[in-house]
């Protein structure tokens, strides 16, 4: 699960201006670490005939140990599963949950990106985060203290990238100049940038960040409290970036459905089919315009029954359209 932190147990061309919709939308996060990728086109296709909105990947390039005690040792490139599972799909939202920005270089990361976009129609949303495995980084080559500030540079780099035919920067990490980058996204002025934080936390850099350079939040396994919290200080944060635009709200949550009520203490959308139904309309309430949810691990067949409870059973509830 991804990269955000450590772990806590079609619209086509004609329409892909990003700007959000008023309507509540629902996606989940691909367990990548441990499909095959016949899997994770079958859990696709799956999301797609029952309606979901999206399907989105996790990023790691290397394993270490605790990335493979939490989740697993598999992790195949996002950019070329998003790709593939594009071109399985004609209207469900792809997506990145997150890109580890420092990982790659900011100018390859763009063309990948945008050629994701590209292919799958203008379906493609731009997850990003800073990373969290410090072995990983350590392997990678990277500074793992630096990671945010580097992170800040490298948005701003693919921003501009995406901007003009002939782009240009000049930055502490990274600068470039005098060459063409094509193709751009096709969606405009670029596909959503949804911005990550730790987990459990509410993270102020990562808030600022999205203030700052991003379309929406992206926080990981937040309460619902936490969640209207963190939303009250990113709107303080934009009004003093000078932001005008509204920024969107994408939790990611865990799934945990059960058959019967759950009562106090449970966590955010865990429970009875009309719990989280409950936990759907505050959030939309609350200004989330898009819920991403970790499916229960298991088998493959369980994950996709998890999927069609949540559209059978508890999206009537919620009165999400």
């Amino acid at each position: 699960m991804a990269t955000l932190g450590p772990p806590f147990h079609g619209r086509l061309a004609r329409s892909v201006r990003h700007r959000r919709s008023r309507l509540m939308k629902l996606g989940v996060v691909l367990p990548i670490w441990q499909l095959s990728v016949t899997d994770a086109e079958k859990l696709t296709l799956k999301a797609e005939e029952l309606g979901l909105d999206g399907v989105f990947v996790p990023d790691h390039i290397l394993a270490k140990p605790a990335t493979t005690q939490h989740y697993g040792p598999s992790w195949p490139d996002p950019f070329s599963l998003l790709a593939f599972l594009s071109g399985r799909t004609r209207r469900i939202q792809i997506g990145a949950s997150v890109i580890v920005l420092p990982y790659r270089n900011p100018l390859v990361t763009a063309k990948a990106a945008a050629t994701v976009d590209q292919v799958s129609g203008g379906r493609f949303i731009f997850g990003v985060g800073v990373g969290w495995d410090e072995e990983e980084f350590r392997d990678l080559g990277l500074a793992f203290r630096q990671r945010g500030a580097i992170t800040d540079e490298y948005l701003k780099i693919i921003k501009a990238a995406w901007a003009s035919d002939v782009p240009s920067f000049s930055g502490k990490y990274f600068s470039f100049s005098g060459a063409t980058f094509a193709p751009r996204p096709l969606q405009k002025p670029h596909p959503p940038i949804w911005v990550g934080g730790m987990p459990g936390t509410l993270s102020s850099p990562a808030m600022r960040r999205v203030a700052e350079l991003g379309d929406a939040w992206h926080p990981l396994g937040l309460g619902l409290d936490d969640l209207e919290k963190g939303i009250g200080k990113i709107r303080e944060m934009a009004t003093k970036a000078g932001r005008r635009d509204a920024i969107g709200v994408a939790p990611r949550n865990l799934l945990a459905l059960t058959d019967r009520a759950k009562g106090g203490g449970r966590a955010a959308f865990e429970g009875s089919p009309e719990e989280i139904g409950a936990d759907i309309r505050r959030a939309q309430a609350l200004g989330c315009h898009y819920l991403t949810f970790d499916l229960p691990r298991g088998e493959v067949g369980g994950m996709a029954r998890a999927m069609e409870r949540l559209v059978k059973d508890v999206k009537p509830i919620a009165s999400v359209r």
